[in-house]
């Protein structure tokens, strides 16, 4: 859903209608705004193929340079929730092992060794679950290491970031997010009444004449 419909369709198609309302605004003619649902996903995958082409993407599971480095993945903590480790960048790994007080691990050191892979992710997966969630967003807040703890969208709501920004909100029952992007000139409150799912079903029924 998230890199079909939303990201390779509705996010394409509206790019595609800004593009062509622009180029009427500049003087140009109206056009259909072909979006197709498989272009838009398809071409979302030219980082990816960027990588294979320098041999960073592999068709095998775990192999490749974003899936299968012990510092690019999840790890399971004492509580069983989960961490993301992504520190692609040595100076992001750097700070990740100084958090982890192994700076000096010899094997560690070895960022890009895909030999020493396998044998990191295990001594990873052994100290992560040392300690519980908290305890490692705790050891790792405020550091530039990209690591983060994976929440739902209920429990991230108690997140600094998420509040600072106040993302989420609960309206009729239901839990819904902060339209985006946000622009300066708009209001920084939520709506003070969001309409119930439906409620205005019949009115735009009759705007669109298609209902006496």
């Amino acid at each position: 859903t998230l890199v079909g419909d939303i990201g390779g369709g509705a996010l394409y198609l509206v790019a595609g209608l800004l593009s062509a309302l622009l180029r009427v605004k500049n003087g140009g003619l109206g056009c259909v705004v072909d979006a197709a649902i498989v272009d838009g996903a398809s071409h979302m995958m030219s980082l990816l193929l960027s990588l294979r082409s320098s041999g960073g993407l592999k068709e095998k599971r775990g192999e490749s340079l974003l899936d299968g480095p012990h510092w690019s993945r999840s790890y399971v903590c004492k509580c069983g929730g989960y961490i993301s480790v992504q520190c692609l960048e040595p100076k992001f790994y750097s700070i990740f092992l100084e958090c982890l007080k192994l700076e000096k691990d010899l094997e560690l050191a070895e960022q890009f060794n895909k030999e020493l892979w396998s044998s990191n992710i295990k001594k990873l997966t052994d100290i992560f679950a040392n300690q519980t969630q908290q305890e490692w967003v705790e050891v790792f807040s405020g550091k530039d290491a990209c690591v983060a703890p994976i929440l739902s969208p209920e429990s991230s709501q108690k997140d600094p970031h998420i509040l600072f920004r106040d993302i989420w909100r609960e309206e009729n029952g239901h839990l819904q997010a902060r339209p985006a992007p946000r622009f300066s000139d708009w209001s920084s409150e939520f709506p003070s009444k969001i309409p119930v799912k439906d409620s205005s079903r019949e009115e735009l029924l009759y705007e669109l004449n298609m209902k006496d």
